[in-house]
């Protein structure tokens, strides 16, 4: 049961494929705490030092796992589109 056509599941198998990629270098990057990811974290006010490196700390975290749950929805989309990219190759070739 093909949902979508062949250039179009493409177009997703590749945007899943890149999404995926990004996401998760983003996601180790963000788990081994890069300086230059430092804008992207919220901004939340802190009185002491030791309070501004736990908000730090917890915010690079955070950011981490959202980029994995990112990741494995690009992951499932992946899965998806290359299902429906097999369906329409499939039934391309039949004479």
């Amino acid at each position: 049961m093909a949902i979508c056509g062949y250039k179009c599941s493409l177009c997703m198998f590749v945007i899943s494929l890149w999404g995926v990629i990004q996401l998760l270098i983003m996601g180790v990057l963000f788990y081994a705490e890069a300086p230059a990811l430092l804008e992207d974290l919220p901004e939340e006010p802190a009185s002491k030092t030791e309070e501004f490196m736990t908000i730090v700390h917890r915010g690079y975290r955070d950011n981490a796992f959202n980029c994995f749950i990112a990741s494995c929805l690009y992951l499932v989309t992946l899965g998806v589109s290359g299902w429906q990219f097999y369906l329409n190759q499939k039934t391309t070739y039949q004479v």
